[in-house]
């Protein structure tokens, strides 16, 4: 479902639309808002609240935080399929605005976040901008985990691609190539840059658009989402294929990234590993689904 569910006065048309994906209410949620609510930005934007899950459009303990004096809010519900990927998606399709920002409910975005979005869309046809995690996320985080943003955008496989957690594009480059992929366990921002590239969208990075990230914390938290990322790796191999058609066999897809971290303790160890069992995973599920398919054809014949 992506029509509006509540909708507040519009003044006039949006320049931008702010979509966020909430898949949960907390207290993290209501930062965010705070945050939104106090942007730089001077120019009308909507605020596009999609809720990723049942029954969240009318729960009470949803924010009734005080808008932006240029804001208006829309909330919507797109609980239909539980995933990031399609409560952003969904949240597009609702938008009124030509460009789109995007923005997750459990970090903090800076003041001039969304100035700084819109001023680089003006030159860019998509934009990624710098994810802080000094702030959220826990201390001693940087000895073993890889900055989100190395001073540029992210790279897989030696192919950019910007977080979704702070991000803008222009509609018509989102829609050219089909938005965010839906189906993936993770890693639909790669999947997203790699459609970039394949479709000649240029993708820009700006270090002045700033989202202060938070990393959830706890070991066992850490280890199932990095594994989670690897078997969304294998996913985005096997059904997309790199940028330009080139071709990732099995010793290209267990490389390791580059890596930038101050120190290779224990636990850079164990998410190393947990990433590396994940891609194994999932390129062993992605190799026996047609396998699958084929046998359930055979049975039903």
């Amino acid at each position: 479902m992506t029509d509006p569910d509540v909708v507040e006065p519009v003044r006039t048309h949006p320049v931008v639309s702010v979509v966020i994906p909430i898949g949960g209410i907390d207290e993290f949620l209501t930062d965010q808002l705070q945050a939104l609510a106090t942007q730089t930005f001077d120019q009308p934007w909507e605020l596009v609240m999609s809720m990723n899950q049942p029954g969240a459009t009318s729960d009470p303990r949803l924010p009734s935080s005080p808008l932006h004096p240029q804001a208006s809010r829309v909330i919507i519900d797109s609980s239909a399929e539980r995933s990031a990927a399609h409560a952003r998606n969904a949240g597009a399709v609702a938008a009124r605005a030509e460009l789109l920002a995007f923005c997750d409910a459990d970090d903090i975005v800076e003041p001039d976040w969304l100035e700084q979005i819109v001023a680089s869309l003006e030159s860019h046809e998509v934009v990624g901008g710098y994810l802080d995690e000094r702030r959220l996320s826990p201390a001693g985080q940087e000895r073993w985990r890889p900055p989100a943003t190395p001073d540029e955008l992210p790279a897989y496989l030696n192919h950019r691609y910007p977080v979704s957690a702070n991000m803008g594009a222009r509609r018509d480059a989102f829609e050219r190539v089909g938005g965010f992929a839906e189906g993936l366990t993770r890693c639909e921002d790669i999947a997203f840059g790699w459609a970039l590239a394949d479709a000649g969208i240029e993708l820009a990075y700006s270090p002045t658009a700033i989202v202060h990230y938070r990393h959830r914390p706890g070991l066992w938290t850490m280890i199932r989402q990095h594994h989670m990322y690897g078997i969304g790796m294998s996913e985005v191999i096997a059904r997309q294929g790199l940028p330009g058609g080139g071709d990732a066999g099995g010793n290209s897809l267990l490389r390791a990234n580059k890596q930038q971290v101050t120190q290779r303790s224990v636990i850079h160890i164990l998410r190393r590993g947990a990433i590396a069992s994940g891609r194994v995973r999932g390129l062993v599920q992605e190799r026996l689904q047609p396998l699958t398919r084929r046998d359930q054809s055979d049975r039903s014949s």
